[in-house]
Formats: structure tokens, sequence, C-alpha cells
């Protein structure tokens, strides 16, 4: 298999940028740039910051996170520029045919190999739609006033150094002059759309790791629906990728519920930037093959903080929004008991590669594994050496489940997610796992804490009911009875951003 994917990775490339060409990211109305070219072929002006390379800056992420010697899964993929754009002193105005008016701005980061793009004001007027334009006439949108969380908005990633903010106003609209704000250009280093030859990105991950395709998922359909790969903005002005997971609660509420590190978000600001990208997956074992619509089709924007803990290493987010029916994501099932399981697997996205799977022998307690904080005792599980794939950086937050077939009841079940370790794929023998483990924190450890802020078990069973294991349920499963309403997006979380931070 991974020599497969070495021999096959170039017209992959060339697949995946005739996919770019022809499909989009959100499904709906093209931007008026690309639907009307005639009218719209107009010089657009651009606003440059820092160009990047990308070879060497990915070369220093990399030396970086693997100085340590128990690495942090999380993976640098951007740096964030920070910028005050708006509509009245930038860009260009167009007024259309039917007496609405078209704005436009382009930004470029020279050599960067992706985009993505940060808007701290966020409040268009009704009937206003964004589109974000990158290379090869791949976009994103289009987006309106209700897909702002907490007052911003944060777009998904766009190909190239080069990006089209369009704004559409209907005849008569008004847009406040402090009513929306680009406000951060995040220019990429990792090629997450595989496009270049800088690395990262599609294929991007080492020889031993197993596409969930392959035979070692089949017995795991429902949890690799569950597993998201998203991107977010630090507190320390960068880009990073790590893996979650969308759990299941007692009562069967179906909300978005999103595990995954604390290493990688601890703040209300860091959980308002996320973009979560399901089904970022290959339809094949061991070849890039995408789904229909691509593999960055189906994507959604911002949560909530609930709680999280740095001791375990857990963070629980609420996404903004319910996924999208047409996703077909899986809500998973957990268990917070604690007893030892008698073989792991793990889900998640190595390097920014699509969805791999790693398999692993009994999994038992260790010590000390939390980064920036004291671990005490029994808050990790033990895993590795894996029999079949590893985990890398982006993997950090991923779940770790019961084996089928011997969880004594547990199986496929949720019962960690990932801190660190040294676990990769091995030097001499490229396509095999090294002899390297890595740390799991323990959800039988999140459950409990000191408030409803640093334990689990206030939003996964919030009638205190003392359940401590559930299976999953399907999103598109038959309501019970039982099953209260709820709403396609949580309260927003009162939150100021905090500018000063970049």
């Amino acid at each position: 298999m991974p020599t497969t994917v070495r021999l096959l990775r170039l017209p992959c490339l060339l697949l995946l940028a005739a996919i770019a060409t022809a499909t989009h990211a959100r499904q709906g109305e093209p931007p008026y740039s690309i639907s009307h070219r005639a009218k719209a072929g107009v010089e657009v002006p651009i606003e440059d910051v820092k160009a990047i390379d990308a070879i060497a800056r990915r070369a220093q992420a990399d030396i970086e996170r693997r100085s340590a010697t128990l690495q942090v899964k999380r993976e640098q993929v951007a740096d964030d520029n920070s910028v005050e754009i708006v509509p009245a002193h930038a860009g260009r105005w167009d007024t259309l045919d039917d007496g609405s008016r078209l704005w436009r701005v382009r930004v470029r980061a020279a050599g960067a190999t992706d985009l993505r793009l940060g808007f701290d004001r966020f409040a268009l007027p009704p009937g206003t739609t964004l589109h974000v334009i990158g290379a090869d006439d791949y976009y994103q949108g289009p987006y309106t006033a209700d897909d702002a969380t907490a007052g911003g908005f944060n777009s998904p990633i766009v190909p190239g150094d080069i990006a089209t903010v369009e704004l559409r106003l209907p005849a008569g609209a008004v847009l406040a002059d402090d009513a929306f704000e680009l406000t951060s250009v995040g220019a990429g280093f990792r090629d997450l759309f595989g496009r270049t030859k800088v690395g990262g990105g599609l294929g991007a991950s080492g020889a031993c790791n197993v596409d969930v395709a392959c035979p070692l998922g089949q017995s795991y359909p429902d949890q690799i629906r569950a597993v998201g790969h998203y991107e977010f903005r630090a507190a320390d002005s960068q880009y990073y990728i790590c893996t979650g997971t969308l759990l299941a609660d007692v009562p069967k509420t179906r909300k978005s519920w999103f595990l995954t590190a604390a290493h990688c978000i601890s703040s209300a600001t860091e959980a308002a930037s996320i973009v979560v990208y399901w089904n970022y997956q290959s339809t094949q074992c061991g070849r890039l093959v995408a789904p229909a619509g691509g593999y960055f089709n189906d994507n959604q924007t911002g949560a909530a903080l609930r709680a999280t803990r740095a001791d375990v290493d857990f963070t629980l987010l609420e996404l903004s929004a319910t996924p999208q029916a047409a996703w077909h994501v899986y809500y998973a099932g957990w268990d917070a008991n604690g007893g030892n399981a008698y073989g792991t697997i793990g889900l998640h996205h190595p390097s920014g590669d699509v969805k791999k799977i790693t398999a692993g022998p009994a999994t038992s307690v260790m010590y000390n594994c939390a980064p920036g904080a004291p671990s005490t005792v029994d808050t990790h599980w033990h895993a590795g050496p894996y029999s079949q794939g590893t985990t890398e950086g982006g993997s950090s937050g991923s779940g770790l489940f019961v084996v089928a077939g011997n969880g004594g009841g547990r199986d496929r079940r949720l019962i960690g997610t990932l801190t660190a370790g040294s676990a990769q794929c091995s030097d001499v023998s490229p396509n095999q796992p090294n002899n390297g483990y890595d740390c799991y924190g323990r959800l039988a450890v999140a459950w409990n804490g000191p408030s409803a802020a640093s334990r689990l078990r206030d939003w996964l069973d919030p009638a205190g009911t003392g359940t401590t294991s559930i299976a999953g349920i399907d999103s598109q499963a038959t309501p019970t009875s039982q099953e209260p309403a709820h709403s396609t997006r949580p309260t927003p979380s009162v939150l100021l951003f905090d500018r000063s931070r970049r």
C-alpha cells in the first residue's frame, strides 16, 4: 500500500487540480466574478502581506516540533499576518445591472501555498454574500451574516498565494464602515491542497500510515464518520491543524459536541477561529481519490468552548452549527469507566493528510504526559508500539477507540484523546511503524473535575443520570420520543476578539 501511494501521487495530484477547478468547497452559487467574467473582468487592487518561503518555513516548523523528546502532535500550517482592510478604504466597488453592488479586493502572500482569511467584523446587511476565491477558480462560499460566530468569521482554506474577497450587496443595502473588516491573512506553507512540490497536505504522511478505506478500517465505518480534521488560529499568531471527534450525549440530543486536545484549543478565541472539515478522506485504499465534491467540500466554521483541562489534555467544543445532513456524520459512542482496553485503534489526520487508522496492542495507564502542566496519576493511556499505522503532527486531539470484537461491551467506543508521543514511521523500514508510543488523555479522568468548565459529565450527561458509557448514534437515525428538540446553532459565547495578540 505505501509503495502504491508514492507511485500514484503525481497522477492523483493532477486529478486533484482538475477536481479543484470543477467543484467548490461550499455548494452554492458561484461568485459573480466567475459566473459573469465578461462584466466582472476589471483590474482588482492587490493588498500585499509578508512574502513567505514555504519550503524553508515548513522545515523550520518541523524542527521546532521534533526537537522535543516527547512530540506534541499538533502541526503548524500557516503564519498569521495582521491587516486592516475595510471596503471604505481598499479594493474597488462596482454597481451591477440589477442595482446590486460588488466590492472586491485581492490579498497576496507571495510564495504561500494556500490562504485562509479572518474577519474580526462580519455584520453583513441582509442579502449580502461573501465569497473567497483562490487559484484555479476554487472558491469558498457564499457566506452570509448567519455564518458569523461571536462577531467574526474565519474562512476555510483556498489554494495559491492570492485570494480574492468578494462582497455582493443587494440594491439599496448599506454596509456600515465598522461592519466588515478583514483582519488576518494566514499564509500557508504545507500545501494542504497538494498542488506543489513543497510537501505536506495530501499524500504527505509517512509511508506506514493506513487509509481508513483499507481493510483495517472496514470494522469502523461509523467511527470514521465522526472524525474531523480542523484548522484554527492560536494565541501565538500561528495557524495549526489537529483532529477531533464528534460525540454523542446521553439524552441523544445530537448537539455538536466536538472533543479534541487542550494543547490544540484551550480558549474561547481559539475555539471561535476553528474550521472543521468532514469526510476528508480517500475513497480507495492507498490512492488519493476524492469523494464527490472534493476533499474540502464538507466544512463548517466556529465553535464555543465548553470545557478544557491541561493535566488530562482535553477540550470539549460545541460547534456553531449542526453538520449538514448531506455530510452523513456520526456521533461517536464513548466509555468513561476507565478499565484497560485489550486492543485499540486510532482515527486521525497525520500531517494534514487524508484520514488514517492505527492499530495497537493492549492499552494501559501511564503518567506525566500532558504538555504545559504536571500530569497527575493515571491521566493518560499508553498506546503502542503500533502493529499498523502511526501518528504524526496533525493527529493531536484524535480519538482512541476500543477495538471491535473483544471490547467487553465497549467495542468501538472512545476512551481517550491524543496528546503526544514518539511514534512515527520507522527510519529503517519506512513502510512499518517504529517502536515508539503515544499517550492519550483518559476520558475517565476528563469525565470529572472541579467545575463544569473542567469536566465532561455536565455536557455529555446534562441530567446527571450517572451514565458513563453509551453507544454512538447516526446523524440520520430516526429520532426517538426521548430525544429533545435542539437548535442548529448554540447560544453564542460572549467574546470580544483580542486583536492585541496579533
